[in-house]
């Protein structure tokens, strides 16, 4: 695939807490995840990805969902029976302008175990502001 709309990146490695399986449960998730993107119609726009560590090792398992020029996001407590709700999350963060899709489109398991939202590198967006000169609130008045 050459410019998917949106990357969803599975850690691999991802394993909660005294879990000892031969086979992490990131490893599944990212399988579940290809499996489930293969057999939707969102296989043109989402491509997966899998890395070795997201250091997000306290909320295993971990994935990110990403799209040039939009917000991003980490998520974490996920698990392989998570990659329905993985997959429907990266098709409206694809439908959305900014990435940023409508609270109530973002699977329940995917709103309570969302990490981080990080604003789109050198891209210009309202919610993202410069600082002002001033440090304190009596210093701003």
């Amino acid at each position: 695939m050459n410019n998917p709309a949106v990357t969803i990146t599975i850690c691999r490695t991802c394993r909660p807490a005294g879990d000892e399986q031969p086979d992490p449960p990131g490893a599944a998730l990212s399988r579940a995840t290809v499996a489930k993107v293969a057999e939707s119609n969102v296989a043109r726009s989402v491509q997966v990805y899998e890395i070795a560590c997201l250091s997000a090792c306290t909320r295993a398992c971990s994935a990110t969902v990403s799209g040039r020029g939009k917000f991003s996001y980490v998520i974490g407590g996920l698990t392989p029976d998570d990659a329905s709700d993985l997959v429907a999350f990266a098709e409206a963060h694809a439908a959305s302008a900014d990435g940023i899709p409508p609270w109530r489109a973002r699977p329940e398991r995917i709103r309570k175990n969302t990490i981080a939202r990080l604003p789109p590198h050198g891209t210009p967006h309202p919610l993202v502001e410069q600082p002002s000169a001033a440090t304190t609130p009596e210093e701003a008045s």
